[in-house]
C-alpha cells in the first residue's frame, strides 16, 4: 500500500479527528507537530511510524499511537538526488502521550 493511500486510510477510520474538530485545538498549546514519510508499522496496526528523513544515512523514526494524533497536514511529496520520492504529511500530536524515538548509531 503506497503511503499517501495509507495516510488517507488512517484519516478515514479514525474517529479521533471528529472529536478534535468539535473541540477548540490551540495547536501550539496542546500539541506538537513532527514532519516526515509515514509508515505502516509492520506488526501493530495501532501505531504510524514517521521517518524523519527517508533519504538520510542516519536514519531517524518515531512511533505514535494512533489516538495521540489530532490532525495530518499533507505537506506533499519530496524527491532524492537519485530521483527517488517520499510522501510526506506533519502529525500534530497531544502533549503529554507517549512515543518511541529511535534512531540508528554506529558502535
Amino acid at each position: 500500500m503506497s503511503d499517501k493511500l495509507y495516510i488517507q486510510e488512517f484519516l478515514d477510520v479514525n474517529e479521533q479527528f471528529a472529536i478534535d474538530k468539535k473541540r477548540k485545538i490551540d495547536l501550539k498549546e496542546d500539541l506538537v507537530a513532527f514532519v516526515g514519510s509515514p509508515k505502516k508499522h509492520p506488526s501493530n496496526e495501532n501505531v504510524v511510524m514517521l521517518i524523519e528523513n527517508p533519504f538520510d544515512e542516519h536514519k531517524i523514526f518515531y512511533e505514535f499511537y494512533i489516538d495521540s494524533i489530532s490532525a495530518v497536514e499533507e505537506i506533499g511529496t519530496i524527491a532524492s538526488e537519485n530521483s527517488q520520492s517520499a510522501y510526506q504529511v506533519r502529525l500534530w500530536v497531544k502533549k503529554g502521550t507517549i512515543a518511541i524515538k529511535s534512531e540508528t548509531f554506529i558502535v
